[in-house]
């Protein structure tokens, strides 16, 4: 009996450790992305490779999937002699998601435009002093270019084909290469994209006003950034299926106060948190944590974009 007592508690100890690294496993994984060669509509010559690159090179900053190199899908694509990277239906999505382990693509298609403002003469009225008397004036107006880019994007599940997430965005640029254009426009949409696979972990420890979450400079994180804290709701089940549904509710809101390089601690921003210790008892170890997306970075006097590629 005592033997039997003892294997059973050994078998209980071995499903516990197996069921927590199960658990670990499932909350520390990322989807796994391929960015293909969008469809250039335009007469910019490489577009679509170029918009690709800069979607991609974006995606990697996020730090909420993992991106697969275009180099890799550009072999793949080589050795099993696929069809045209932008029109691929839902077999070969799904052998392509196979051989390279994806869960998402992202295709689509990007359009370029320059205009001109030709240079010209201006014409104005000088008053001279002198003579107390008002005569024409000309000036010379150099030539103005504008150049804007539209990138129209999807993402298709592997396993199904489906598309799970599209958008469309734009970037404008007062310069004659397009380049610009299209950094701003695959900026916009991949800030986009970040509604759709954020940054999220999970609340660890809690003491006290402080939360230990398991996001650190690894996947993004510094000071200030702001935390949306989820739980679990009410639990409804369904009257046919039976199935139960478990709702989920928005909890707190938190402010990171520090980094280290795979946790952080964060706050409350709740303004009565510290006088009423009955707000800190919502979040408890366990609930869903997403980081939110900074705010756009302002050019000059707050006009436009900086340039600064924030998520």
């Amino acid at each position: 009996m005592m033997r039997k007592g003892i294997w059973g508690m050994v078998l209980v100890c071995i499903i516990i450790v197996v069921s927590s690294n199960a658990a670990l496993a499932a909350a520390n994984t990322t989807k796994k992305i391929g960015v293909l060669t969008l469809n250039n509509n335009s007469s910019f010559h490489n577009l679509g490779v170029m918009a690709a690159d800069m979607l991609t090179a974006d995606l990697i900053k996020l730090k909420s999937c993992t991106i697969v190199e275009r180099s890799e899908l550009s072999r793949v694509f080589e050795e099993q002699a696929m069809g045209a990277r932008g029109f691929l239906d839902e077999a070969t999505v799904t052998k392509l998601g196979g051989i390279l382990g994806l869960d998402y693509l992202v295709m689509g298609t990007v359009d370029g435009i320059l205009k001109e403002e030709p240079g010209h003469y201006y014409y104005y009225d000088k008053y001279d002093k002198k003579t107390k008397q008002t005569r024409k004036e000309k000036r010379w107006v150099d030539s103005k270019f504008n150049t804007s880019a539209n990138l129209t994007i999807k993402i298709v599940d592997v396993k199904n084909g489906q598309i799970v997430w599209s958008g469309q965005t734009s970037g404008d640029s007062s310069d004659k290469s397009i380049s610009g254009a299209v950094t701003e426009a695959a900026y916009n949409l991949v800030r986009e994209i970040y509604h759709f696979i954020p940054v999220q972990g999970y609340v660890i420890k809690v003491v006290g006003d402080k939360y230990t979450i398991d996001l650190g400079t690894k996947h993004n994180m510094a000071k200030r950034d702001k935390l949306l804290v989820t739980g679990a709701g009410e639990t409804i089940q369904h009257p046919v299926t039976g199935q139960l549904i478990v709702s989920k509710k928005n909890i707190a809101e938190l402010e990171v106060v520090e980094v280290f390089d795979t946790i952080c601690v964060a706050k409350r921003k709740d303004k009565d948190s510290d006088k009423n210790p009955q707000l800190q008892k919502y979040v408890k170890v366990g609930d869903t944590v997403t980081r939110q997306l900074r705010k756009k970075p302002s050019g000059f006097l707050g006009l436009g974009w900086s340039g600064k590629h924030e998520f």
